[in-house]
């Protein structure tokens, strides 16, 4: 009886050990799988919200640029530039993107289709970031030299630039179809890019297309900094200076910011894409920076119609609250009443442009 009982308790806990040992990894692969489809739904549901967000607010800036008040600086067709590039990004790279995610085999089975994605946000990025150095020059430059501005940021010089800028970034995709480089689909980012193990065109396409422009942008809104510190140190009256704060508030509030979050957001993929050179950082850095840099695409006309008053001006107007008429009968542009006080002050003429404050 002792030894049956002995027996029989042994058989029930040799079942009781080996049967949640069964159980237990059952649950695990279920938890596997509930991870990966999280994941999946996390990544589809960020790219998701991007891509309609800047859809949506790139679409009613650029309306707004090409409709309504036009030409109110001479920075608009590089902001009209930088919408229209921000737009593919939204509209274009950020679907594509998710149809990699849920359905990677497509672009493996659709190389042409990957290829020519890949291509397209190689050309868009480059072409923004060297958009966005221009903006920064040109606001610089209407500042603090206003002569040479007026003669380099002509209708025909704003023409000339903005089709550089767009045929400097294709000049990046002929390596790629020459069979330099290449366009693949990448495994950690789940998106058609170039192909980042490829350590001499990686550091071309990040120290020249991404580092100058970061510099160029940087050092235009510190000159421009720097001159308006210099302008402020020179008045007196608490009123003026007053005044000059605001001034100096609409400089940088504005396109300054949009210029400076652009380029920091892709600086850092920039970081880490020269970081590991090869490839071995797990997938969720690379995504993670993939899809910071592509925020800036998403939120840059949220950005600019939120800190740019004509702007503001113009949404109401769409909206229908308000006119967009001169206050004084006579047109006058955001450049000429950002830069009136400041050149005042600074000795370049009196009431320049007509403006009657």
């Amino acid at each position: 009886m002792s030894i049956d009982s002995f027996n029989f308790s042994n058989s029930t806990v040799s079942t009781i050990t080996t049967k949640p040992t069964t159980i237990m990894d059952h649950p695990s692969n279920v938890t596997i799988q509930n991870e990966e489809f999280d994941e999946h739904a996390f990544q589809v549901s960020i790219l998701s919200v991007m891509a309609v967000v800047g859809t949506v607010g790139n679409s009613v800036v650029l309306g707004l640029l090409l409709t309504v008040c036009r030409g109110d600086t001479t920075a608009t067709p590089f902001v009209i530039s930088l919408t229209v590039a921000d737009l593919v990004v939204s509209l274009v790279i950020d679907s594509f993107h998710i149809k990699g995610i849920l359905d990677s085999q497509f672009f493996i089975e659709h190389g042409i289709v990957c290829r020519a994605v890949g291509s397209l946000c190689v050309a868009g990025c480059i072409a923004s970031l060297a958009t966005a150095a221009a903006i920064s020059v040109n606001r610089y430059m209407c500042v603090c030299k206003r002569a040479l501005h007026d003669a380099v940021f002509t209708d025909r010089g704003n023409a000339l630039i903005v089709a550089t800028v767009w045929v400097y970034g294709a000049l990046y995709v002929i390596p790629l179809w020459a069979g330099y480089g290449g366009v693949r689909y990448d495994l950690k980012t789940k998106n058609c890019m170039y192909d980042r193990t490829n350590v001499v065109f990686t550091l071309i396409f990040i120290i020249v297309g991404h580092l100058v422009p970061t510099v160029a942008v940087f050092a235009a809104n510190a000159k421009l900094f720097l001159y308006v510190r210099d302008v402020k140190g020179k008045v007196t009256s608490p009123a003026v200076r007053q005044k000059l704060f605001h001034e100096e508030l609409k400089v940088f509030r504005s396109l300054g910011i949009l210029c400076v979050y652009f380029v920091l957001s892709w600086l850092q993929y920039a970081v880490i894409v020269v970081s590991d050179t090869g490839d071995v950082w797990p997938p969720a850095a690379h995504f993670l920076s993939l899809v910071i840099a592509h925020t800036s695409s998403s939120i840059n006309a949220v950005l600019f119609a939120a800190t740019n008053g004509n702007m503001k001006r113009k949404v109401k107007k769409l909206c229908g609250f308000t006119r967009c008429n001169p206050k004084h009968g006579t047109r006058v542009t955001t450049d000429q009443l950002n830069t009136f006080h400041l050149r005042r002050i600074h000795g370049q003429g009196n009431r320049p442009y007509g403006v009657t404050v």
